[in-house]
């Protein structure tokens, strides 16, 4: 049995809270007071237009008992939005981490991110790791539809505007990706691989026509037809993942269970691009992010890497106490630990196993500040109205910002 719990107060909590996403927000960016998505944006980037300041400060945790979070939280209207392993997904006060909602199911749990759009009046979308996707309305956490696949829901959805409304994309482990109309929960469009979709699909926005992105367990790149869900090409990469592509110009970037690292270009489409070592190469787990024409992803190898968009030659390589499967973003900040009077700039933020939380300066690949969380980072980072919110797996809900 489903049931929803509504925290005491929750009429003056949203009464008082910001609407957060901007009309129309872009494809390539969030927004500086939202995280609608598990990377951010539709292109699946991982940038964000806020600005922080470094150093930052724990504003607040929340730690729940018996428990594990494996996503990345998504922000919208002064409110974080996760769900556990557990069965509970939970809304909680950006600004003070109180509970708003939560909503509970006996029967699964949340391995994947939700996704949501800039209108508060529609469900955000989620989906839990028995199959079935949920439209849940974001005032009060009530089940507004809900849609069944035959596989664990792994990677978060992608919410795409239509002139028709907007549309829920869904990857499922039964090899499909379900275009949902978000309003309602109905079936638009399924389109089948043969073999697994762990990613979230990302998407580029083009005058001749949207595409889809998967990068699929059946070892290929797929190019979809956003309109109609038919196939517009597909690219071998030699083995499986369950990243999810970022896409920048013409371009797709992603790694492999097998330690490549791919740039395509989905027009042709062909390799750009790859990076794929001979022997004891480490897999990626990690979704990249794209900023400043470099490419920014994790390793389980211990380490952060930069490549070039343009050639994919790498630009520098960060080491990491632990392995880095969660996926980078890329921030605005001021500050940083040595100066807090350095000058507004590009930094990565980057989590990893040993619950290290690291600023890196994005041109140069130096340190600009960490904290060490314990635990373990499974996912990495949101970011909104200059804090930033992350989860382990040992249960607990980090919130940080600056000290002023």
């Amino acid at each position: 049995m489903n049931r929803m719990i509504l925290a005491a107060g929750f009429a003056t909590i949203l009464l008082t809270a910001p609407r957060g996403l901007s009309a129309e927000p872009a494809a390539d960016i969030a927004p500086a007071d939202a995280w609608p998505t598990a990377r951010g944006c539709l292109a699946g980037t991982g940038r964000s237009a806020a600005l922080i300041a470094l150093p930052l400060k724990e504003s607040w945790r929340r730690d729940f008992e018996k428990t594990s979070f494996a996503t990345v939280p998504i922000i919208a209207g002064g409110i974080v939005y996760l769900g556990d392993l557990d069965g509970h997904f939970h809304a909680l006060e950006l600004a003070t981490g109180k509970t708003v909602w939560t909503f509970e199911t006996k029967e699964s749990g949340f391995a994947s991110a939700a996704a949501l759009t800039d209108d508060p009046a529609l469900p955000l979308v989620v989906g839990d790791d028995m199959g079935l996707v949920r439209g849940l309305d974001r005032q009060t956490g009530e089940v507004r539809w809900e849609y069944a696949t035959e596989g664990e829901i792994s990677g978060g959805p992608t919410i795409l505007p239509t002139p028709d409304g907007p549309q829920a994309l869904v990857g499922s482990q039964d090899a499909s990706l379900s275009c949902l109309d978000l309003a309602t929960g109905k079936l638009l469009w399924k389109h089948s691989i043969a073999d697994q979709i762990r990613c979230g699909p990302t998407v580029a926005r083009r005058a001749d026509g949207d595409r889809v992105f998967l990068a699929g367990c059946d070892g290929r790149l797929h190019v979809i037809d956003a309109a109609t869900g038919t196939k517009k090409g597909s690219v071998e990469i030699g083995g499986p993942t369950g990243t999810t592509p970022a896409v920048a110009d013409n371009l797709t970037f992603f790694g492999t269970e097998g330690g490549g690292f791919f740039a395509i270009d989905f027009m042709k489409p062909a390799i750009a691009w790859q990076h794929q070592p001979k022997t004891g190469g480490q897999a990626y787990r990690s979704s990249a992010a794209v900023a400043a024409g470099l490419v920014i992803v994790g390793t389980r190898g211990r380490a952060v890497q930069a490549f070039r968009a343009a050639d994919g030659k790498q630009d520098w390589r960060r080491p990491m106490p632990g392995r880095v499967d969660a996926s980078p973003i890329v921030v605005r900040a001021t500050g940083s630990e040595a100066n807090p009077g350095t000058p507004a700039r590009d930094v990565v933020l980057v989590a990893d196993a040993r619950g290290t939380l690291a600023a890196i300066e994005l041109t140069s690949g130096e340190p600009a500040w960490h904290f060490d969380a314990g635990g373990s980072f499974a996912a990495g980072p949101a970011v909104a109205s200059g804090r930033v919110v992350i989860a382990t797996e040992d249960g607990t809900i980090w919130c940080f910002q600056d000290d002023n």
